[in-house]
């Protein structure tokens, strides 16, 4: 009961704070046992980030990341928020929900599935859902590392605006635009220990529609997270998207690095 009422106070805080196009969480790893008993973790973590499209933007951040495994099922509950300085306002405008769900998760091959919202004024997504599944292999699975590869399908809708246009260069400006989408989902992510207190994992993923599969949107990300002490630690994040065909024109890449204090419960 009790991690029910954190998951859920978390989610409306979220909510109502303010509601990069992939599929941003794939969780960590885990080598535990089985148990029929629930077993739940989770950090709250504050931060910095520097981001880069059109102009540089300096932006603090919270996000908060809880799973909570029963038997052999595995659920995960990750979301973060940003609030972006700028000369002439403060504002809350990037951020993202995502809940995964993972059954017979120490098997080699076993199916995920996941849901997401997310929305990023600065590049003109005024939303986007994505609700999909995949099958996921385990390469390698043991305490200090772990491999895996998934695909699957996914579908997805939008709404984009014409906001990150640098209009500078590019005068356009319309209605707001709406697409949905059936898309190949796949992605390749390795996680490992440096040492007995830092960690360090990559991902990389790849979306294509099944009629134009080699114009798709690829992304990647960097993590290291470092323990200070038992309950607290620091940590570092490099993203970066290259979207062959955008929805509107905004620059083809984009990137953005944050580095951020951590809570473990």
């Amino acid at each position: 009961m009790t991690v029910r009422i954190i998951l859920l106070s978390t989610f409306i805080y979220l909510l109502h704070s303010t509601v990069n196009s992939q599929i941003i969480s794939i969780d960590k790893t885990d080598t535990l046992t089985y148990s029929h008993k629930a077993k739940w973790e989770g950090n709250i973590s504050e931060g910095i980030e520097i981001d880069k499209q059109n102009t540089t933007l300096f932006d603090a951040s919270n996000a908060v990341d809880f799973s909570v495994s029963k038997w052999k099922n595995l659920f995960i509950f990750s979301g973060s928020e940003r609030f972006t300085f700028t000369s002439s306002q403060d504002f809350l405008n990037t951020g993202y929900l995502h809940l995964r769900w993972r059954y017979n998760y120490k098997n080699k091959l076993h199916a995920e599935a996941y849901a997401q919202y997310q929305w990023d004024d600065k590049i003109g997504m005024k939303y986007r859902c994505v609700g999909g599944s995949n099958i996921r292999y385990n390469i390698l699975h043991k305490t200090k590392s772990d491999l895996v590869i998934g695909s699957g399908l996914l579908f997805e809708t939008e709404k984009w605006n014409y906001d990150g246009v640098d209009t500078s260069k590019i005068h356009t400006t319309g209605p707001a635009i709406y697409v949905e989408k059936v898309k190949s989902s796949s992605y390749v992510k390795w996680e490992g220990s440096l040492s007995s207190t830092t960690n360090l994992s990559t991902a990389i993923f790849y979306q294509g529609t099944f009629d134009n599969y080699f114009q798709p949107r690829i992304s990647g990300n960097i993590n290291l997270d470092a323990a200070i002490n038992t309950h607290l630690g620091f940590g570092f994040k490099i993203y970066c998207m290259y979207d062959s065909n955008p929805i509107v024109p905004i620059t083809n890449f984009y990137w953005s690095f944050s580095n951020s204090f951590t809570y473990k419960l």
